[in-house]
């Protein structure tokens, strides 16, 4: 007896398999190659050191799909302009591995924990630079943090074309598709200690939660935050020592950024000289006060008028004002000028306390700290809510 049509097959196993086709196909974008994930591999020059958030990644592939399709690079392609990584290369290509990934390594992270089956992929074979490329694809996505781009970029510029030039910031810059600022302040945090990169990769990370809804108040307090623009045109400037020294409290922010203005080979912390003794007071010069008149003698000219200068006479000599403790120079009033009705004293001028440079409103509220005291503040404050 025949066996009627569709008996003995596991029809609920088939639906299932093309139900499941069906998703992975929508979950793909049609009329690109695909490849599973496990035939790609990580390339060694990734500048993104660390993947983050591959968990809330893998749950966008498996609802809406990888959209936007991987750049893969062949084996020999990338061996040819990478040759040091020759070897490591060569081994996965015997594991099956068809393709090294250019861009996406966050998306082919997040694929393998998503379980997805293929992924979209668009092979290149000509690649002018692997590494701006690398960077132009970050700055567009969620880039890497500005220590591992000052890296990349640093990276870029040392690397030269076919003809043995190198790039310059202005011409980087312009192929990736930000400001030669933007350039240069990321290079100049590569001479920042340890400590001083963490507080800027901390501080953007801080920068990433806020823009999350993450942020916590409470653990942002522990640590030192840093943003780029301060630390590449202050800290950055500063000798390896002068920042160990900020990093253990005896530079202040105030006197780091009049530091950053002078040569690194020339940079020591400011002491300030305290009066310990007496013998150090009687050193000190006399607080400015109102100027005495000086004694009409015979060739001067009358009070209120200035003698005329000559340029081979030379500088003149400037008054010294007699302390009170000294002898008087005209005892019993002998020979003492005459006082004018008319000649009123001079209030002494004060001297200002310091100059602030004024580069952020942080560090504008620090210096201002420092240079007032609490009345003063206080003041200042009743005065700022006019």
């Amino acid at each position: 007896m025949s066996q009627k049509p569709g008996l003995g097959r596991n029809l609920a196993a088939e639906r299932a398999a093309r139900k499941a086709a069906t998703q992975q196909a929508r979950l793909v974008p049609q009329g690109l190659p695909t490849v599973h994930p496990d035939r790609l591999m990580p390339s060694p020059e990734n500048g993104r050191k660390k993947l983050l958030k591959i968990e809330e990644l893998a749950a966008t592939l498996l609802t809406d799909g990888m959209n936007t399709a991987m750049t893969v690079v062949p084996p020999d392609v990338f061996t040819a302009i990478y040759p040091q990584h020759k070897e490591a290369v060569s081994r996965r290509v015997a594991e099956g591995v068809l393709f090294v990934v250019h861009h996406g390594h966050r998306r082919l992270a997040a694929a393998k924990a998503a379980g997805l089956a293929e992924v979209p992929i668009l092979v290149r074979n000509d690649v002018p630079s692997l590494r701006i490329a690398a960077i132009q694809e970050n700055l567009q996505r969620m880039g890497l943090n500005p220590i591992e781009e000052g890296v990349e970029f640093q990276a870029a510029l040392s690397e030269k074309d076919e003809s043995g030039k190198q790039l310059s910031q202005r011409e980087l810059a312009r192929r990736v598709g930000c400001s030669q600022t933007y350039v240069s302040h990321r290079v100049a945090l590569l001479r920042l200690v340890p400590q001083l990169r963490q507080a800027v990769v901390d501080h953007w990370m801080k920068e990433q939660r806020i823009e999350d809804g993450e942020v916590n108040e409470e653990r942002e307090d522990e640590r030192l935050l840093l943003p780029v623009r301060e630390a590449a045109t202050v800290y950055a400037r500063l000798h390896p020592d002068m920042q160990e020294a900020f990093l253990r409290g005896e530079l202040a922010a105030s006197q780091a950024a009049v530091l950053s203005k002078v040569p690194a080979d020339q940079q020591t912390i400011p002491v300030d000289v305290a009066v310990t003794d007496d013998c150090a007071a009687i050193t000190e010069e006399p607080a400015a006060g109102p100027q005495l008149p000086e004694p009409r003698t015979e060739g001067t000219a009358p009070q209120g008028f200035a003698p005329a200068t000559r340029a081979e006479d030379g500088p003149q000599p400037s008054r010294v004002r007699t302390p009170q403790h000294q002898a008087d120079p005209y005892p019993g009033g002998a020979g003492a000028p005459e006082k004018s009705a008319t000649t009123a004293p001079v209030a002494p001028v004060e001297e200002p306390r310091g100059v602030i440079v004024v580069r952020n409103v942080e560090e504008l509220a620090t210096s201002i700290r420092e240079l007032l005291n609490q009345n003063e503040l206080k003041m200042l404050a009743e005065l700022l809510a006019r």
